[in-house]
């Protein structure tokens, strides 16, 4: 029987993939990443519905377009994360840091944001709330 990749080949194979030169997508649907040292990973693009993230440490990574539906990041650390366009329904996210996270077009719909940290710009940015005009 056939060993399963590692998650280091699996992020290695991504890499490759994202820079647009083989390897293969990250499809890690349902990972258990808790307390994961993620920092400035590049899973662009990857699929991570329903994977548990909780306590991990992702500062700096690049989850652009990811599709993070369902997964959980309770207590991560996403500090400056970008999470741009990324699929982020039903997603849990309480306690999580996003100071500094870029989340463009994120898709929240019913994401879990209790006790979250997150810059009040970005939120509105996200919200897609207009700043008052100045009186």
């Amino acid at each position: 029987m056939a060993k399963p990749p590692s998650l280091q080949s699996i992020l290695e194979a991504h890499q490759t993939w994202a820079a647009g030169q083989g390897g293969s997508r990250a499809v890690l649907i349902g990972y258990d990443l808790r307390g994961a040292d993620l920092r400035a990973a590049d899973l662009r693009g990857a699929d991570l519905r329903r994977a548990d993230f909780a306590g991990a440490n992702l500062e700096g990574a690049n989850l652009r377009r990811a599709d993070l539906a369902e997964a959980s990041f309770v207590n991560a650390n996403l500090t400056q994360a970008l999470l741009g366009e990324t699929d982020l329904s039903d997603a849990d996210l309480r306690g999580a840091d996003l100071t500094g996270a870029e989340l463009a077009n994120a898709e929240i719909w019913r994401t879990n944001l209790k006790g979250a940290t997150i810059l009040p710009e970005e939120l509105h940015r996200l919200l897609n709330c207009r700043q008052p005009k100045k009186r």
